[in-house]
């Protein structure tokens, strides 16, 4: 069930995003401005965090909020959001690093992410790292199509080595709207194992603010609330 005190928890999250967000942007506009690195960001509020195709805050509402610069296709960035698990923990923090460009008329982006989940009960394993690309490509006529591969050897708590192995394919359906559907498989050692997939619009009010409307679900509804279909809607003013 959720937390009768949904409207409290994820505010109180919000407070440690946005300084997240606002020390990553001061710092990253001082690099901007002695080395012209390309800065960008996004913030804003989600119905519920999901992560590889799970429900990660409890069902309750979800400000996150992150930062990043580049240079060259090299970029560092930093994530954070509202999440929740049995032992207190209340937030994730994602530092990344890695590198996106073209290669013999591919998109490819890998990176490297440092992930740890704040407030854990002391001698929990709350912090792993993940290897992750992404390889995409323009197949015409709107649509598009990405594999993400992204592997970790030490997961979160109990688990050990992980793989998520994605597939998306999204077809643009306006100047504005974008439709996408993505199916992966989730393998885990000393874990469970499922297959995940969404579907969903993005729709663009502006040239800063989007709006996304998805459903998430997984085989494995038997695993728990976490493993179920939700519909989640999301809104991100980014700059």
């Amino acid at each position: 069930m959720p937390d009768k005190n949904f409207l409290q928890k994820p505010f109180s999250a919000a407070a440690t995003v946005a300084s997240v967000l606002v020390c990553g942007t001061v710092f990253a506009a001082q690099s901007a401005a002695a080395q012209s690195i390309d800065v960008e960001g996004r913030i804003g509020l989600a119905s519920q965090y999901v992560g590889k195709g799970l429900g990660k805050s409890d069902g309750d509402p979800a400000p996150f909020a992150e930062i990043g610069a580049s240079l060259n296709g090299f970029y560092v960035s930093a994530f954070a959001s509202d999440v929740f698990t049995p032992r207190g923990a209340d937030l994730e923090v994602i530092l990344a690093a890695g590198w996106a460009g073209e290669v013999q008329g591919f998109d490819v982006d890998a990176q490297v992410m440092r992930r740890e989940i704040v407030g854990e009960v002391s001698g929990y394993d709350s912090v792993h790292t993940e290897y992750q690309v992404d390889v995409s490509r323009d197949l015409g006529a709107g649509w598009a199509g990405r594999l993400r591969v992204n592997y970790s050897s030490d997961g979160y708590g109990p688990s050990a080595e992980a793989w998520w192995v994605e597939g998306q394919a999204t077809v643009r359906l306006t100047s504005s709207d974008k439709l996408s559907f993505a199916l992966a498989e989730r393998t885990v050692e000393n874990g469970s194992d499922y297959t995940a997939w969404n579907v969903g619009v993005k729709h663009r009010f502006s040239s800063n603010i989007s709006g996304d409307l998805r459903w998430y679900d997984t085989d494995a509804h038997e695993l728990g609330d976490r493993y179920d279909g939700r519909l989640v809607a999301a809104l991100t003013y980014s700059f």
